[in-house]
């Protein structure tokens, strides 16, 4: 006899995801269970699609075995950011989150409210800015 997941449960678990895909700075859509290469290592968890870029930790490591150099040994993330390979170009993402800072590595300095208002209505404000 197959037991149903209550809906308190199924709410607790659904806002959860939510909050772990806002965290990570993405919509939950964009979640998955994954691994990413970073500095020499395959690190693996619940994230954005952009930076788990492999299903499966043997994928990862196959991907270590085969790089041949590690885009995140020249420091390209500014700021504090944190650095993860990844096998797309340009072989690295930049992680911004709480720098102050967004943009490909981490370079745009984050719009105060001031001057993010004189933007016009179709803008966004930059998801690594937004402070949790």
């Amino acid at each position: 006899m197959a037991r149903s997941v209550p809906p308190l449960l199924m709410l607790l678990v659904a806002t959860l995801l939510l909050l772990v895909g806002v965290a990570a700075g993405c919509v939950p859509e964009q979640l998955v269970q994954g691994c990413r290469l970073e500095e020499d290592n395959c690190v693996c968890g619940l994230g954005c699609d952009t930076t788990f870029r492999y299903a499966t930790r043997e994928q990862c490591q196959e991907a270590l075995k085969e790089q041949k150099r590690d885009q995140c040994q020249s420091s390209p993330c500014k700021h504090g950011g944190v650095c993860s390979q990844i096998t797309r170009d340009p072989g690295f993402h930049c992680l911004c989150a709480n720098t102050g800072y967004y943009g490909h590595t981490c370079h745009k300095r984050c719009p105060t409210p001031e001057e993010f208002s004189q933007e016009g209505p179709e803008a966004r404000y930059p998801i690594e800015c937004v402070a949790i």
